[in-house]
């Protein structure tokens, strides 16, 4: 894919080239060899920075320069909350977040009316598909970082142990969306420019596995607590991702197995307390007093947290208790009233979820008068004079352990051992335990559970697909859903320039 042809880089050098027009061949296709182990790779700080450039796909910031494909192709961080994102895509139009926008890029989101030709990735307006190319960087850095003769031995195993579980990760966030694709794993073949077909979903799926079960033992325990490493992968966020998968694929015993292995970390527990709920996101996991959060996205002015932004309403002034006066808000995305009538009253969450604010003139909007639907604020502690806020966007966190264990559990064995893990997470919130439930009615209970504690966190279009009513859930609320659609289709100038070689997921064409 000439598109995205990987281009070997060496991290903080090919980065400053970027900004040197002389540089400008080190970026050439031709110049495999510009940047080796023998002349980049001489100490731990190289490698080190090698190794930081894998880390950014996994930001919250607004858009970068990919030095490692062709163009270079600019587009956002995986967990940036505008509508191209990977987090975006897998919240708005499901039953939870919605949108009032209509443009390009949203309303085919939000109707299901996407196909190859809307999945553009020249404008950066797909920014999913194109972290491919950071898979291969991580092929490239595992084995220039093995090759060095000036890293520790130590050192050289957790670092290559943590880009092989980038790599997984990478993978796993294209698997959601895509299936398998035909990513650039194999260091003999890294620089071949010929056209490869997808892989079997077999062979993507062990590759995933594989990565982080050898990267597991050379990986920090975690890093909670820890400032000045938090937002490094560890062995707690791989053992997230290795549940992440088998639940994906229903691969029951494997993930009730991995969400026991979380548990008996004994790293991570629930924030309990009045306020706790709220707390969650408002603190963040590197300041030793948040136990919950397994993985969150340092947030700072350089990458801040958008997500409040592009919630509040384009004529929000202020809101009672929670949110000063402050800027109006973007483009409003928000929680159908459906979806939140789905809480019980006295639901500790609710206290992050906005019902009600007073509009610019001064109008107090909600439900009867207008309101489409309440605002998912879920980051509270928002700053009025910030747009982007410095809060961490969390990923993972302890609570989706226990409801993922419940839901394995009774899939397997049904409620009676499945009731203690969901009941945690409801005790927290403040509202009765499940009991009394037949199989299928706990694991309808679980979705809704799941929907309730973990919305916008970026897990809701996964968890209707694998409850199998995602598309169900789409028609019933009047969208063009086709069967397909669990599936996001492969950008169109990937297709014609895989020359017949990489194939269209079923049901869409070019």
């Amino acid at each position: 894919m000439k598109l995205l042809t990987y281009i070997p880089a060496c991290g903080a050098l090919l980065v400053a080239c970027l900004l040197a027009p002389a540089c400008k061949k080190a970026l050439d296709t031709k110049e495999y060899s510009a940047l080796t182990p023998e002349n980049f790779y001489q100490s731990t700080g190289d490698a080190n920075a090698a190794l930081m450039t894998l880390y950014v796909p996994f930001t919250s910031n607004w858009g970068n320069d990919d030095p490692g494909t062709s163009g270079p192709t600019w587009y956002a961080g995986l967990y940036n909350a505008d509508i191209k994102t990977y987090f975006s895509k897998s919240e708005v139009g499901t039953d939870e977040v919605t949108n009032t926008a209509t443009d390009g890029n949203t309303g085919p989101l939000v109707n299901y009316t996407w196909g190859p030709s809307t999945w553009t990735l020249a404008s950066g307006a797909e920014a999913t598909y194109s972290k491919i190319s950071y898979v291969a960087k991580a092929t490239d850095i595992m084995t220039a970082i093995g090759a060095s003769s000036a890293v520790p031995d130590a050192v050289k195993k957790q670092y290559i142990a943590e880009a092989q579980a980038l790599r997984a990760w990478l993978m796993y966030v294209l698997y959601d969306f895509y299936g398998p694709v035909n990513v650039k794993v194999n260091e003999a073949t890294l620089t071949d420019t010929a056209e490869t077909a997808r892989p079997s979903d077999t062979a993507y799926v062990n590759q995933m596995i594989g990565d982080l079960n050898q990267a597991m033992p050379n990986l920090a325990v975690d890093y909670n607590g820890d400032a000045a490493n938090w937002g490094r992968m560890s062995q707690g966020v791989a053992k997230m991702l290795l549940l992440k998968i088998y639940m994906m694929k229903k691969m029951w015993p494997q993930a009730q197995a991995a969400a026991q292995d979380i548990i008996s970390m004994g790293v991570y527990s629930l924030m309990t307390g009045p306020g706790s709920y709220a707390a969650i996101f408002n603190t963040s996991g590197g300041s030793g007093s948040n136990p919950e959060v397994i993985y969150g996205v340092p947030a700072n002015q350089s990458s801040p947290n958008f997500w409040p932004q592009e919630v509040f309403p384009q004529d929000f002034a202020s809101a009672e208790p929670m949110v000063a006066p402050r800027a109006v808000g973007w483009i409003t995305q928000f929680m159908p009233w459906a979806f939140y009538n789905k809480y019980d009253a006295g639901d500790q969450r609710l206290t992050t979820i906005l019902s009600s604010y007073t509009n610019t003139s001064g109008v107090v909007k909600n439900e009867s008068n207008g309101m489409p639907g309440a605002i998912p604020l879920k980051y509270t502690a928002v700053q009025p004079g910030l747009v982007g806020q410095n809060l961490d966007v969390v990923v993972f966190r302890y609570a989706d352990v226990l409801l993922s264990m419940a839901e394995a559990i009774n899939e397997q064995t049904g409620p009676a051992g499945a009731y203690a893990y969901v009941n945690q997470v409801r005790e927290r919130a403040g509202v009765s335990d499940f009991a009394g439930m037949t199989q299928v009615q706990l694991r309808q209970a679980i979705l809704d559970e799941r929907g309730r504690e973990l919305y916008c966190e970026g897990l809701r279009r996964q968890d209707l697909i694998r409850a199998g009513v995602y598309i169900s859930t789409a028609v019933a609320a009047g969208k063009n859903a086709q069967p397909y659609d669990v599936l996001f289709p492969i950008p169109e100038s990937v297709i014609l320039q895989g020359r017949g070689i990489i194939q269209q997921n079923p049901g869409y064409t070019n």
